[in-house]
């Protein structure tokens, strides 16, 4: 316990908050504890103070679990952020790095690994619905919460004197700041350009058709999931035959146009529905008790708190399409959301159209013909292996395959192979990877445009971010970052570290020839010319290829890639296996023991 003696204060800080999808949190209350004195301060947060009421100061220590968390809410509420942080979760998650942790790496993961009681998972999901339904509260269900974030105080301050003797406190405050700068990130989010993300997602399943038809006229490896035959005597039949018929297109085409087209109608109109569907839960009006509340004389404005209660909805559901609502960081606006709302409600929910629908089915016409040469396959396509086999066998591709003789069919198989033969695989594997991962309808967007989600810090193995694949902008394939877009009058800049990897491992190896790689500017070719397998003046584009090898050698050295592994992604022309210092073939020397060379 003496780190901690630097410190005047110790506080244990939680929030409870809600944060529809996308949008920033909105504070409803906290409990923070003085670690030593017991001294408690719990606030819902009507109005809010102007400054945090308790020490956030350098020699104070601010305490939480995912601080990042409690840290937007700092943001919201407009407060300064505290000096010294210590993230209980980034320690949980250091301290288990690679390791199986039976219950999770949440608080009640974190306690059960240190054998301490917690709040009954079942309570906690209770609380935290409660919390992410938003307001109003009724005064037990303020209670409620303020009750349920203080026992989280209680379960941090048990897990801090636990997980104490294993905190390196110097480092543990690094983390700290780190947490507070990924507060920032998620706070601010990544502006998109949602006019263009809404085009994408109206066309996605036409636009996935086509790209299979792009791919499959060069390498012909995606077949129809099942080709229906059409019955002339049932009504969509009779339909798709005339239509087909009348248009001079095939029917079979038509077939698969039609599911595509009442699918997408269908889920487009989905969410909708479903937000409607909530928002009558929350507010008791069906389009029926409308009809009676104006035929007593009345309209939506002598409804009881239906503007407070549509304010909260318009946030919570931007799918009901009533504006923004509330917002903590500039209030309210001008919206009628209760009126609105009202129009939303009288909507009756009525069934999909039927496929046979005249209005589907022309639709469905109209899209075989645009599209180009009008022959596409529209329905689903799936993946065959017997084809992607023939496809090698012509190709001369030599193919990883499992123990059971069976093709490798996994991603980091078909990214290792894209990289041996991007003309051949490189297309197959993107779209493989398009068509499996991205989800455009899990793209988390905000009310003001951005794209928010959790980052998941310190998630991998190696400490670092591991946010949602579907839900974070840079998670899909790479092409959709075109959607990124600053507003007027601002500019992005898309900046990385170069070679960060090679730079710290020369620092931290201490090798000379290691650290001249690095400091030339273009480590990888310089080790391909210490190694001799590129002349002194070779450049980058004279000897590109060798550069790759090199390159594919020291990142896999570094991160502890395995010999097969290595040999396939070096095409398997040359394996170079060395323990001992940095290859340096400037200076020769005998082969020494262990060296193959």
């Amino acid at each position: 316990m003496d780190d901690l003696d630097a410190f005047n204060e110790i506080w244990l800080v939680d929030f409870e908050f809600s944060a529809p999808d996308g949008e920033r949190p909105r504070p409803l209350c906290f409990v923070a504890k003085e670690a030593r004195t017991g001294r408690a301060i719990r606030e819902w947060l009507d109005d809010a103070p102007a400054r945090p009421p308790f020490a956030i100061g350098p020699d104070s220590l601010f305490v939480s679990y995912y601080a990042s968390a409690e840290l937007g809410c700092f943001l919201a509420l407009n407060w300064p952020m505290p000096a010294r942080i210590l993230d209980l979760y980034a320690e949980f998650r250091c301290l288990t790095s690679g390791r199986t942790v039976p219950c999770g790496h949440g608080l009640l993961g974190a306690l059960s690994y240190h054998g301490l009681d917690g709040l009954r998972t079942i309570e906690k999901e209770s609380m935290r619905l409660l919390a992410l339904r938003g307001g109003p509260y009724s005064p037990e269900e303020r209670s409620a919460l303020v009750a349920y974030c203080e026992s989280d105080v209680d379960a941090l301050n048990q897990l801090l004197w636990a997980m104490l003797p294993r905190i390196d406190l110097p480092r543990a405050l690094l983390r700290g700041r780190y947490m507070a700068a990924a507060a920032r990130i998620e706070w601010r989010g990544v502006p998109i350009d949602s006019a263009a993300l809404a085009l994408l997602r109206s066309n996605w399943d036409r636009i996935k058709a086509n790209l299979i038809n792009v791919v499959n006229t060069h390498c012909g490896v995606f077949v129809p999931a099942g080709q229906r035959e059409i019955d002339p005597a049932s009504t969509l039949g009779k339909a798709i035959l005339e239509t087909a018929e009348d248009w001079h297109i095939d029917p079979h085409h038509l077939a698969d146009a039609v599911s595509l087209v009442s699918d997408y109608e269908r889920a487009a109109t989905h969410d909708a529905r479903e937000a409607r569907r909530a928002a009558r839960k929350a507010t008791g009006l069906t389009a029926k008790r409308i009809e009676q509340w104006e035929n007593a004389g009345h309209d939506y404005a002598d409804y009881p708190s239906l503007d407070v209660a549509a304010r909260e909805l318009a946030g919570m559901y931007p799918e009901l399409g009533i504006g923004g609502g509330y917002r903590s960081d500039d209030g309210a606006d001008d919206t009628n959301h209760a009126g609105l709302l009202w129009e939303q409600l009288r909507i009756r929910d009525e069934k999909p159209r039927p496929r046979h629908d005249s209005e589907i089915i022309r639709k469905a016409a109209e899209l075989v013909v645009a599209s180009p040469g009008g022959g596409e396959h529209f329905g689903p396509m799936t993946f065959s292996a017997q084809r992607f086999a023939g496809y090698l066998r012509r190709k001369g591709i030599p193919w990883p395959r499992r123990e059971s003789g069976a093709l490798a069919l996994d991603d980091d198989t078909f990214r290792e192979m894209a990289r041996a033969y991007p003309t051949e695989i490189g297309p197959i594997r993107e779209l493989r990877y398009t068509l499996s991962q991205l989800r455009l309808n899990e793209l988390v967007v905000g009310s003001d445009g951005r794209n928010r989600c959790l980052l998941s810090a310190f998630a991998s193995r190696t400490g670092r971010n591991q946010p949602s694949n579907s839900r974070f902008i840079f998670g899909p394939s790479t092409w959709l970052r075109s959607l990124i877009r600053p507003e007027t009058g601002r500019a992005l800049a898309y900046v990385d570290y170069e070679q960060q990897e090679f730079g710290i491992a020369a620092a931290l190896s201490g090798d000379a020839a290691m650290m001249h790689a690095y400091q030339s500017g273009d480590p990888y070719l310089t080790f391909a010319k210490q190694a001799g397998a590129v002349p002194s003046d070779g450049t980058k584009e004279t000897h590109k290829a060798q550069r790759e090898r090199f390159k594919v050698l020291s990142l896999a050295v570094q991160y502890g890639m395995g010999p097969d592994s290595l040999a396939r992604r070096l095409e398997g022309r040359w394996l170079l296996i060395y323990f001992g210092p940095w290859v340096d073939r400037t200076h020769p020397r005998p082969a020494m023991p262990g060296e193959l060379r």
